[in-house]
């Protein structure tokens, strides 16, 4: 299945996944999170997810834990492995979550099913202030990537042949 990008910003103050199976749910989220000037791509799957994060890195994923196929948790460790820098909301209709999984280091909070928007919108902006307050690398930093122009400016690697990388 194709990522969705159900709202996407001009300029966003931050790039949020929402993964969930149910879709009616990632549209209710990305509904929510929109006004707060984020850009929102969703994924119905984890695979969908990692696809997504490839050429759209997000600042914070908002993730089911159950759902078919890979599950939130298997895609909560792809994360933490490959974008240490993305912090982990985990969304779930369980009551009682195991505290062990709000362990994980990149998992800021999590919210239950059904679930208001002001608790949506608190724990999504708490996520992208800890994003925020990070030390950046200066990749991380460039939101759309590097444009041609840019590239022309950069040294060539030739030219600094003494210089250890």
């Amino acid at each position: 299945m194709q990522p969705k990008r159900l709202i996407s910003e001009k300029h966003p103050t931050a790039r949020i996944l929402v993964v969930d199976d149910e879709e009616s749910v990632c549209r209710i989220l990305a509904r929510t999170l929109a006004p707060l000037g984020y850009a929102v791509d969703v994924a119905l799957d984890a695979d969908t997810a990692l696809d997504t994060m490839k050429t759209r890195p997000a600042n914070v994923a908002v993730i089911d834990i159950r759902m078919p196929g890979h599950d939130g948790l298997w895609l909560i460790e792809r994360l933490q492995e490959r974008y240490p820098e993305t912090a982990v909301v985990i969304v779930t209709g369980v009551r009682d979550l195991d505290p062990r999984l709000t362990l994980r280091p990149a998992v800021i909070g999590y919210i239950t099913k059904p679930f208001a928007a002001k608790k949506v919108r608190d724990i999504v902006t708490q996520a992208v202030d800890s994003v925020r307050s990070l030390p950046r690398s200066p990749l991380r930093s460039l939101p759309e990537g590097i444009s041609e122009d840019d590239i022309a400016d950069l040294p060539d690697i030739d030219d600094d042949k003494d210089k250890e990388l």
